[in-house]
């Protein structure tokens, strides 16, 4: 699997790129949940996607055996991953921002409430996406800052498990693959959802 970002930087906004949808996945420690929706949605999408992961926590520590191991059977090798924590000051490069929980989505946007229009918790952008389609041609980003800027702020209050993806850190393989299943219906959507908007 190519590593071409340093694993030793934090994460930061990309270049923007004409006809590159930018996507970051967070979640607490960029251990486990975000970086397997990073490389699942790398599986199921095409070059017109951008993706990163990263976390809230500092970076640098290596992801669970139990989840290298459930990597392995999928063909991803997670062997060499090293956590990489978010420069939360520079978010505003990604089109969209989507959190594993609804607590890391209220954070960032305590961080930047510049880009709130801009977060959603996996499941929510999902949800989002089915209820409001994207108009061809349009940039997901600028399109978000202007169809996303009623939402509610309900959306970012509390915890839901219907928002939420369960944590494996500290879990046997079974959870493991339970998330990998959740993540793959879920982004499956997402994909299909962004497809449409450039065809």
């Amino acid at each position: 699997m190519a590593r071409s970002r340093s694993l030793s930087l934090p994460v930061r906004s990309p270049d923007r790129e004409h006809g590159v949808t930018h996507v970051l996945f967070v979640c607490q420690a960029n251990r486990c949940r975000s970086p397997y929706a990073a490389e699942i949605m790398r599986l199921l999408a095409d070059d017109s996607l951008d993706i990163h992961s990263g976390g809230l926590m500092a970076g640098g520590h290596p992801m669970p055996p139990a989840g290298v191991q459930t990597g392995a059977h999928l063909g991803i090798d997670f062997s060499s991953h090293r956590s990489r924590e978010l420069d939360r000051g520079d978010l505003g490069g990604f089109d969209v921002i989507l959190t594993m929980a609804r607590a890391q989505s209220r954070e960032l946007a305590a961080d930047d409430p510049h880009v709130i229009h801009r977060i959603f918790t996996v499941k929510q952008f999902a949800r989002w996406l089915t209820d409001h389609p994207i108009p061809a041609g349009m940039a997901l980003g600028k399109w978000l800052d202007e169809a996303a800027h009623d939402r509610s702020r309900d959306d970012f209050l509390g915890d839901d498990e219907s928002d939420d993806v369960a944590d494996p850190i500290a879990s046997p393989p079974s959870a493991w693959v339970a998330m990998v299943r959740e993540l793959t219906a879920v982004l499956s959507t997402i994909v299909v959802a962004l497809g449409a908007a450039r065809d």
